[in-house]
């Protein structure tokens, strides 16, 4: 296959009908489009041109074909541009990972924020547990996600997003309602309202192992993947709701919660993309995230 650099040179010989005036073009040297049109011509088996005392001439078989090369060249230019307008439209495309449920009105402030800066911005959701995101950032799945910590992955960078607390939700008039702190001790005589153990098994198992060391078996009435669907099932009597407070929204009325201190660590969550993936657009979705004045709280 002939490569596409000759026929360019062929096409700007052929319109100058210069050698020096197409080299000047080509930005090579006159020589260096000498021999181009030489190699050219050998591997077409071909006279493409007739050297002229005043310059070059083109042949029949120039004239023929000149505006197919010409074809060729702008199918390339705009093959070309197709590629970059395809990789700037991969760079403005963001993959977001977290669990939908976080962060109902903070997630739209942040993406409100990202449009006014950038509108031709395209952010996708997709559904990620926070102990799977560093493994789907590592393996490119998605640009960005929300982790718990820690992330020990080399290739990831890490960055602290938001620091919670565990909270329990209750109707206002129950007896936990009059503590100010409570511990995993006072969980273990009602039924609670807990999340799915698939979306974090080791936390899942923590928790569970701390509200049954100092208490009977733990009751769970109701797994939810939503907190506030667990809020909605505490309103209606089902349980009690345990919960982290960045998890939460605004309760309805009737209800309180708690602070639930004693399960080790305060729950804590980080913003986690690949350090060699880095586009404009991520690092501005990133900063929307980190300026919220939510973040690092909640």
């Amino acid at each position: 296959m002939i490569e596409l650099r000759l026929w360019r040179s062929f096409l700007a010989l052929a319109e100058e009908l210069n050698f020096r005036r197409a080299a000047k073009r080509l930005s090579i040297s006159q020589p260096a489009l000498t021999k181009q049109i030489q190699d050219l011509e050998a591997r077409l088996g071909v006279a493409l041109f007739r050297r002229e005392a005043h310059g070059v001439e083109p042949t029949s078989a120039t004239v023929a074909c000149m505006d197919r090369a010409r074809a060729l060249i702008d199918a390339s230019v705009e093959l070309e541009a197709e590629f970059r307008e395809a990789q700037r439209a991969a760079e403005d495309h963001i993959r977001l990972g977290m669990p939908e449920f976080f962060f109902r009105s903070f997630l739209l402030s942040v993406l409100a924020a990202m449009r006014a800066q950038h509108p031709q911005a395209k952010v996708s959701m997709v559904e990620v547990n926070t102990f799977e995101t560093a493994g789907a950032v590592a393996d490119g799945k998605i640009d960005l996600g929300v982790a718990r910590v820690p992330v020990t992955e080399q290739n990831l960078v890490a960055r602290a997003f938001r620091r919670g607390h565990w909270m329990l939700i209750m109707p206002e008039g129950h007896r936990l309602a009059a503590k100010g702190d409570l511990t995993p001790a006072d969980l273990g005589d009602d039924p609670l309202i807990f999340f799915v153990r698939r979306l974090n098994p080791e936390l899942y198992d923590a928790i569970i192992s701390a509200i049954e060391a100092g208490a009977q078996r733990a009751e769970i009435a109701y797994h939810t993947q939503d907190p506030m669907i667990g809020v909605e099932l505490a309103a209606n009597g089902i349980g009690l709701c345990l919960s982290v407070s960045y998890a939460v929204g605004e309760l309805p009325a009737g209800l309180v919660m708690r602070p639930v201190n004693g399960f080790g660590h305060a729950p804590m969550l980080d913003l986690v993309w690949r350090h060699d993936r880095m586009t404009p657009m991520l690092r501005a979705l990133i900063d929307a995230f980190l300026s919220n004045k939510d973040a690092i709280s909640g």
